[in-house]
């Protein structure tokens, strides 16, 4: 299966935008209606679309430093808590990006946004913001932030319309729902829970012409 996108020009950058609109204007899908802890607070990741060298979509990722005890060792989106000083998600995506792999806000165009989904224990929010950056970003001239983040890399959107590319997993967050494990290109790692969900989201409502 294709990718609905083959370059981040004028035609594909529109279709994004077009299909995550149209998607989120909807009724939440019954296995996007997500129970919340009572005060649960919000958050925001940034899941960013980028050319690779080739000129392939691709899509940028971090993986947590392993010594951490909250998920170390882990694929993710840049992201994190949103802070009283934040005027908005969107800049609570940016800034934890920018914090987290050095990577200026002012260089990402927000396409779009996805329904909020719970971390593990429902005390948050977790918003995601789909963004672009224009032109090549080479994810080795990042300034990570050596505390959170043990490295970044991006993976062609190619790669997860591949069916050796994913598995399904179990059900997510008592959904009901089952989504897809992907394979990355380094060894032992894959992308799963939270970011999977995320990332099997976002494919989804791009793919479905219906969102037109």
């Amino acid at each position: 299966m294709r990718p609905p996108v083959s370059a981040l020009d004028d035609a594909g950058l529109g279709l994004v935008r077009r299909r995550l609109a149209n998607a989120l204007r909807q009724q939440p899908q019954r296995h996007c209606r997500f129970k919340y802890a009572a005060g649960a607070g919000e958050a925001a990741v940034l899941l960013l679309l980028l050319a690779s060298k080739s000129g392939q979509p691709s899509v940028l990722f971090e993986e947590r430093q392993r010594r951490l005890l909250a998920h170390g060792g882990e694929v993710c989106f840049a992201g994190g808590k949103a802070d009283p000083s934040d005027a908005t998600l969107v800049h609570t995506a940016l800034r934890e990006t920018h914090e987290e792999l050095g990577l200026d806000p002012g260089s990402v165009s927000v396409l779009g946004r996805l329904p909020p989904v719970p971390n593990k224990t429902g005390s948050l929010r977790v918003h995601p913001v789909v963004g672009f950056t224009d032109g090549y970003l080479d994810p080795l001239s990042l300034e990570l932030n050596r505390d959170e983040v043990h490295r970044a890399f991006t993976l062609p959107l190619s790669h997860f319309f591949c069916e050796g590319n994913r598995d399904l997993s179990q059900e997510f967050r008592t959904t009901g729902v089952s989504i897809p494990v992907y394979t990355t290109d380094k060894p032992g790692l894959r992308i799963w829970g939270l970011t999977a969900f995320i990332l099997h989201e976002f494919l989804s409502r791009i793919s479905d012409a219906a969102h037109d």
